[in-house]
C-alpha cells in the first residue's frame, strides 16, 4: 500500500467532509431564522404581538444585524406595550439601514404618538421620499398632513442649556472647543460651569440647511479665579445631502475667550465634514478644519503673542456596530500648528477609540481613550532640547435621559502629560457630575 499516496489524500477528504458538515449547518441556521420570522409575521398579522416578539426574537439571536429582524420585533414590541424596547430595535433596524422607508414610516409614527411631532415628520418625510407612490408614502403623508392641520410647525432651531460642577485635581485653562491654553496651576479647585448652545437652521431645499449657531461656555472656580473662563462661540453651519448616502456639514466659527477678566484668543475657523455611510450601521467621517489665531498678551501671561498663527487638522473616523447596543468608533487626526515663535509650532498625530453601550432603560456609557503626540519644532527657550509631548488621555460618561428633554451625567477623565520638558509635565483628574436640558 502507498502510504504517502493515501496521507495526501486525507486533508482534501476532511475539507470536502468539513464543507459538506458546514453547508448542512448553515442551511439549518437559515431554515431556522426564515422559520422563525414567517411565524412572527403570521403572528403578527393575527393580532397575537407576545408570540410574534418570541419568533422575532430568536430570529435576531439568529441573525443579530438582520435589520428587517430588527424592525418586526420593534413593530412586535411596540404592539405589545413594550414601546421603549421597541423603539431600541427600530433604531437598530435604522443604523443597518438608514433609508428604509418601513422603518422610519414606524419611527415616525412612534414619535408621533408620543408627541414628538418635528422628530415624527423627518421620519415621514424620509419614508415618503424614498417610497414615493406606495401605500408606505401614502401613510408617510397622510400623518404629515395631520401634523400641518394640527397647526403644529416643523422645528428648525435647537437650544441646550448645560449647568453643574466639577472637581480637578490639577488646574488647566480650558476654554472648551477654543485652543487649549498652556496655564498649568499644579493646583487642585472645584468649579461650576455652564454651557448653553443655540442653533437656527432652516431647511432651505429638501437637501439643505443653512443658519446660525451660537454657544456660550463659563466657569467659575471656588478659589483660582484667575483660572475663570469665559467663551463666546458664534458661527454658521451648512449641511447638504450630496446623495442618500452622502452628508456633507460645513462649520464657520469665531472664538472669542477670556481668562479671568482679560482677553486670551480670537480665532476664526472653517471645517468641512463627509459622512459617508455605507449601510448596516457602518459609517465613515473625513473632516478638515483651517484655524486662524490671535494670542492676547496679559499680566498672566506676558508673551502670549508669540503663539499667533495657524492651525490645520485633518482626520478620519470609522464607526462599526459591534452589537445592537455597542458602537465602536477608531479615529485618527493630524494636525500641524504653525506659530509666530517656532518653538510653538508643532506637528500633531493623535489616535482614539471611543466606546458607545446603551444599557437600556435610556443609560448610556460612553468610553474613550486617545494617545496624542505632538513634536515641536524648535528648541524650548532655556533649554536646548526640542519639545516633545506625549499625552494620554481616558474618559468615562454615564449618561441617563428622562423623556428626552433631561439628561443628568456624571464622568469621570483622566489626562497624563508626558514631556521631556518638566515644566509641561503635569497628570489631571476630573469628576463632573452635569443637568442639560434641551428645548
Amino acid at each position: 500500500m502507498d502510504y504517502h499516496k493515501l496521507y495526501n489524500g486525507i486533508p482534501s477528504i476532511l475539507l470536502l467532509v468539513f464543507f459538506i458538515v458546514s453547508s448542512a449547518a448553515y442551511a439549518e441556521d437559515k431554515a431556522t431564522f426564515e422559520r422563525s420570522v414567517t411565524k412572527g409575521i403570521l403572528a403578527l398579522d393575527q393580532q397575537e404581538y407576545e408570540k410574534a416578539v418570541g419568533y422575532f426574537h430568536a430570529a435576531v439571536q439568529e441573525k443579530p444585524d438582520d435589520p428587517s429582524a430588527n424592525l418586526y420585533l420593534g413593530i412586535a414590541l411596540n404592539n405589545s406595550g413594550n414601546e421603549e424596547e421597541g423603539e431600541r430595535f427600530l433604531k437598530k433596524a435604522l443604523k443597518l439601514e438608514p433609508l428604509s422607508p418601513q422603518t422610519n414610516l414606524e419611527l415616525g409614527i412612534l414619535y408621533y404618538k408620543k408627541g414628538f411631532h418635528a422628530e415624527a415628520r423627518d421620519f415621514f418625510e424620509t419614508a415618503k421620499s424614498n417610497d414615493p407612490g406606495t401605500d408606505i408614502a401614502d401613510l408617510a403623508e397622510d400623518y404629515i398632513e395631520d401634523i400641518d392641520q394640527e397647526g403644529i410647525k416643523v422645528k428648525d432651531w435647537a437650544l441646550s442649556l448645560t449647568a453643574g460642577g466639577q472637581y480637578d485635581s490639577n488646574v488647566i485653562l480650558d476654554p472648551g472647543a477654543g485652543p487649549l491654553p498652556e496655564g498649568i496651576s499644579r493646583k487642585s479647585d472645584w468649579r461650576a460651569l455652564i454651557f448653553i448652545e443655540g442653533k437656527f437652521t432652516p431647511r432651505l431645499t429638501d437637501q439643505i440647511t443653512l443658519g446660525p449657531t451660537y454657544s456660550f461656555y463659563q466657569s467659575l472656580q471656588a478659589e483660582l479665579t484667575d483660572f475663570n473662563v469665559q467663551q463666546h462661540l458664534p458661527g454658521f453651519l451648512f449641511d447638504i445631502s450630496l446623495s442618500k448616502n452622502v452628508l456633507l456639514k460645513a462649520s464657520y466659527y469665531y472664538e472669542y475667550t477670556k481668562v479671568g477678566n482679560e482677553e486670551y484668543v480670537s480665532a476664526h475657523s472653517i471645517s468641512p465634514v463627509v459622512t459617508i455611510s455605507e449601510g448596516r450601521g457602518f459609517f465613515t467621517v473625513l473632516r478638515y478644519r483651517y484655524q486662524d489665531k490671535d494670542f492676547k498678551d496679559s499680566d498672566m501671561f506676558p508673551d502670549n503673542s508669540e503663539r499667533d498663527g495657524s492651525n490645520n487638522l485633518a482626520g478620519i473616523s470609522q464607526y462599526i456596530p459591534l452589537t445592537r447596543v455597542c458602537l465602536l468608533g477608531l479615529h485618527y487626526t493630524y494636525d500641524y500648528d504653525s506659530a509666530a515663535e517656532k518653538y510653538w509650532s508643532y506637528r500633531g498625530n493623535a489616535g482614539h477609540v471611543d466606546l458607545r453601550l446603551d444599557l437600556g432603560k435610556s443609560w448610556i456609557l460612553d468610553l474613550y481613550g486617545q494617545y496624542y503626540r505632538k513634536n515641536y519644532k524648535a528648541d524650548y527657550p532655556g533649554t536646548s532640547t526640542t519639545r516633545v509631548d506625549k499625552m494620554t488621555t481616558f474618559y468615562a460618561n454615564l449618561t441617563k435621559t428622562f423623556a428626552s428633554r433631561f439628561d443628568i451625567t456624571a464622568g469621570w477623565m483622566y489626562v497624563n502629560n508626558s514631556s521631556n520638558i518638566d515644566f509641561f509635565e503635569y497628570d489631571r483628574n476630573v469628576a463632573t457630575l452635569t443637568l442639560r436640558v434641551s428645548l
